[in-house]
């Protein structure tokens, strides 16, 4: 889950605030280095959420990062029109400016270089590629938002060959994992919601009766 930066001192993480910086209550940089080398030297691999479709929506030293900002807009980092707005505030960064999108792709390759990571998941990667969710509609697309996932998927492949890019995505979008070459968005794997509820399910029920077995090997066999 995402280790950034967070207000308070309890939280999933998805409401990252500071996006280069280990959570202080997690003990900071030094103590998630740590955690690294100790994973892989048990044999885990370390997989880091990270969280671009939205940032904060509080304590952002980025909102109005130099005092200008459209009616009650946060300024250059983020949109100014409609497009801000997502289902965690409105706060989605400006895919279209060339600086937001230069600070997006140095926080992922800082967390595979400095960190060592194995792999960066891309927390709902539909709301980076649309404005509301609604990929029917040509007007709800976000083509800079496309364009910025194709662009840190080449990046990391160049750069990190053999980590992994996973898309939350939940909607079976071949093209997600498509390549870059093919017009994809270039990730190495995506979930599915087919996948996770099933298995969701079957993990967190009490009763083995409350178990649907047909549902469980559909979503591993799918």
């Amino acid at each position: 889950m995402p280790a950034m930066e967070f207000a308070g001192d309890v939280s999933w993480g998805y409401n990252s605030a500071h996006i280069f910086a280990i959570e202080s209550a997690y003990g900071g940089p030094t103590a998630f280095k740590d955690f690294v080398r100790a994973a892989h030297a048990a044999g885990f691999a370390v997989l880091l959420d990270v969280v671009y479709n939205h940032f904060g929506p509080s304590d952002l030293n980025l909102w109005r990062f130099d005092g200008w900002g459209e009616g009650e807009r946060g300024g250059v980092y983020f949109y100014q029109d409609h497009r801000a707005a997502t289902p965690w505030g409105e706060t989605r960064p400006d895919y279209g400016r060339q600086e937001v999108r230069q600070f997006i792709r140095d926080n992922a390759l800082y967390w595979l270089e400095d960190f060592r990571v194995d792999g960066l998941r891309f927390d709902m990667t539909l709301y980076i590629r649309t404005i509301s969710g609604d990929e029917g509609s040509e007007g709800d697309q976000l083509p800079d938002g496309w364009s910025l996932m194709a662009w840190l998927n080449d990046e990391i492949a160049d750069r990190f060959p053999g980590r992994i890019t996973i898309a939350e995505d939940l909607r079976q979008v071949d093209a997600v994992t498509a390549t870059t070459g093919e017009g994809g968005a270039g990730f190495g794997a995506q979930w599915g919601a087919a996948f996770v509820h099933p298995v969701r399910e079957a993990l967190i029920a009490a009763e083995d009766d409350d178990r649907s077995i047909a549902s469980l090997v559909d979503a591993l066999t799918r």
